[in-house]
């Protein structure tokens, strides 16, 4: 059974999802009622991201000290307002500020949230429940996402946002009536969040996610010509196309989470991004084949989110004071990962090359991925082993210690 406080966490990426996600199904219409190109609407897109890493400035300079449930409600508040101010957006420069704020609770959110998860989960179920909390987000992208699009065409762009906020205000609600108040963490100075970060490990799982997410988002940007141009399946049908890898991502949010308690961090971060790497590759050869097409797209989809909740735990299990800016940094990782997938991707569609050509870029960065996960999970395996064998040893001196308080007796 999922926990209450999982559920309002989990409500609250999915306002951020819709948040972030539909500007790229409504950029066209967006940018015909604000009279602006379509490379100043992608601004908007980047305003958000801008907002997502100024956000984790601001959390880690004021806060440390505020209760978590507190902090929680604050973010909420933001969520709606940058959402309520951005439907009544007029013009140009007041839609880059409405979407800078909009991105500033973004990976606060996610960093407190999972700081709840770990302080209020079952032992062993924490990775669970962060799984649990990031499906919103794939649910964004399954049901909230299409609708935006679809309510864009029948009503207006404006309509996008008008969801995200209901959803935001919905998640304060939730979060009000079944998060627990909870204090804030031990505040130990500004200097000491970043303590973590003179570790190697961390830096491993950061460079992890942002490669990693860059080989999804290389191809996934592009996925539109991919499937139409490549595979050959109508315009008409794209929207189904999208829906099945919204559905990828909720399935692997959720499978992950089914079988978190039994696996380590490490070893199901490292298994799902070579799982991606593997179905980029297939993607770059059999993209002509649509049955094919379509099936992988929507496993690299479910794969890029299978990864993020074991992703999340390890960066915060060993953070100490610096949890929540370590699970904030995720977000920023992974927004750079979308950037520079997009645009390595582009690279080769701009020298002339078919659209699965987005997919050889995205190759190299998931391998890239991989291959820091996979040395993740070997650091972890054996500073497994020498624990195990250590308590062996120290089993094993005591056992003789008695076996000589016998003798002597």
């Amino acid at each position: 059974m999922i926990a209450k406080h999982v559920l309002a966490l989990s409500l609250g990426t999915l306002a951020l999802g819709i948040a972030e996600f539909s500007m790229m199904s409504i950029l066209l219409p967006t940018a015909g009622d604000l009279g602006v190109s379509v490379p100043e609407a992608g601004h908007f897109i980047a305003a958000y991201a801008a907002g997502v890493c100024a956000g984790v400035v601001l959390m880690t300079l004021f806060g440390r000290s505020v209760p978590l449930k507190r902090l929680l409600l604050i973010l909420c508040a933001v969520i709606v307002l940058g959402n309520a101010v951005t439907v009544f957006a007029p013009n140009y420069g007041f839609m880059i500020a409405s979407r800078f704020i909009s991105g500033l609770p973004h990976g606060a959110f996610f960093g407190v949230g999972s700081i709840v998860c770990a302080e209020l989960s079952r032992p062993g179920e924490t990775s669970r429940d962060v799984c649990l909390m990031v499906a919103g987000m794939t649910i964004a992208n399954l049901a909230g996402v299409p609708l935006a699009s679809f309510l864009a065409w029948a009503v207006s762009w404006r309509a996008a946002f008008v969801i995200a906020a209901g959803a935001g205000l919905a998640t304060l609600l939730a979060v009000k009536c079944w998060v627990p108040a909870l204090p804030a963490l031990p505040n130990k100075g500004f200097a000491a969040q970043f303590r973590f970060l003179g570790a190697f490990e961390p830096w491993l799982v950061l460079f992890a996610i942002g490669l990693g997410n860059g080989g999804f988002f290389a191809y996934y940007s592009y996925v539109n010509p991919v499937i139409e141009h490549v595979a050959g399946i109508p315009a008409s049908l794209m929207w189904v196309v999208i829906t099945l890898a919204g559905a990828g991502m909720v399935g692997g949010s959720l499978f992950c989470a089914k079988i978190a308690p039994n696996y380590s961090n490490p070893a199901l971060a490292a298994f799902g991004q070579g799982v991606l790497f593997i179905a980029l590759v297939a993607l770059f050869f059999l993209a002509h084949w649509a049955p094919a097409a379509v099936f992988l797209t929507t496993l690299v989809a479910a794969c890029a989110f299978f990864v993020s909740g074991p992703q999340q735990v390890m960066m915060i299990e060993n953070a100490k004071e610096g949890r929540i800016l370590a699970a904030a940094l995720c977000q920023c990782s992974f927004n750079a990962g979308n950037a520079l997938g997009a645009w390595l991707g582009g690279l080769p569609i701009a020298a002339g090359k078919s659209a699965e050509w987005s997919a050889m870029p995205g190759i190299f960065l998931a391998l890239a991925g991989f291959g820091l996960l996979f040395a993740k999970w070997m650091i972890h395996t054996t500073r497994t082993r020498e624990r195990l064998e250590g308590r062996i040893a120290a089993l094993k001196d005591q056992v003789e210690d008695q076996k000589a308080e016998l003798g002597r007796r």
